[in-house]
């Protein structure tokens, strides 16, 4: 089957700071509004203010992959009240690192937590020039990260019928740290207290790839290459036009 490279949620270094950026950037973020969506949020949402613009630095590569980094976050911003200023020098809210087998990124504001300028606040392996389509469904899934999305496959009114014992076994997870890190990637769900009413959706960007023979009975999930209706939906109220 097609197959996403493992994207890894990099945890802020401090839960205090975390918030603390977050409600400075965005006092919505609280959570106390009535009208906008919550979705996939744990603690306190992580949303940029809207309209606002984002520096982005892309730390390594080539041209053709700051190309690709930058088709796959215009994928997002053609929906959204927000925008991306690609930066070659200065200081940038979002800094790409393209270490090679590895996607991962600080959600949202997140990013804001991380004071060094030399540090990357998300990585794009360079797989541009082996398949590029599954190199941008990558990048589209960590920048929706970026924007403040978390994992489809952990919303909390989806029971996957998993079987935990062959996921262990594919990713060779033999001891209870390995263990714990493959539940807290595929099996934690979020709070569903904190989390709307939307339906679980599997044909979101941000859904993991899941292969039959990691499920019981008739279940798999192919690697999604782009946005879902629910995708574009949910970003477009996190980011509303003001005439929306």
């Amino acid at each position: 089957m097609d197959d996403i490279k493992d994207c890894f949620v990099k945890a802020p270094k401090d839960i205090n700071a975390s918030y603390q950026a977050a409600i400075e950037e965005n006092p919505a973020n609280r959570g106390a509004s009535s009208g906008r969506q919550k979705r996939a949020v744990i603690k306190h949402r992580k949303l940029w203010t809207p309209g606002r613009t984002l520096r982005i630095r892309v730390l390594a590569g080539d041209a053709a992959y700051k190309q690709a980094v930058r088709a796959a976050a215009e994928t997002w911003t053609a929906l959204i009240n927000l925008n991306f200023d690609f930066v070659d020098d200065g200081d940038a809210e979002i800094r790409i690192s393209d270490d090679g087998g590895a996607y991962w990124s600080l959600i949202g504001t997140d990013a804001l937590t991380i004071d060094d300028q030399s540090e990357a606040t998300m990585n794009l392996s360079p797989d541009h020039n082996l398949s590029l389509k599954f190199f941008m469904a990558n990048a589209i899934h960590e920048f929706g990260h970026v924007l403040g999305a978390e994992h489809e496959h952990l919303h909390p009114h989806m029971t996957i019928p998993w079987d935990k014992e062959a996921v262990y076994e594919h990713f060779g997870a033999e001891d209870d740290l390995a263990r714990s890190s493959i539940d807290e990637r595929y099996f934690n769900l979020l709070d569903a207290s904190e989390v709307d009413n939307s339906a679980y959706d599997p044909k979101s960007i941000m859904h993991y790839a899941i292969r039959q023979s990691w499920t019981q009975g008739d279940f798999q999930i192919h690697l999604n290459l782009q946005l879902s209706d629910k995708d574009k939906a949910f970003m477009s109220a996190a980011y509303p036009h003001p005439d929306a």
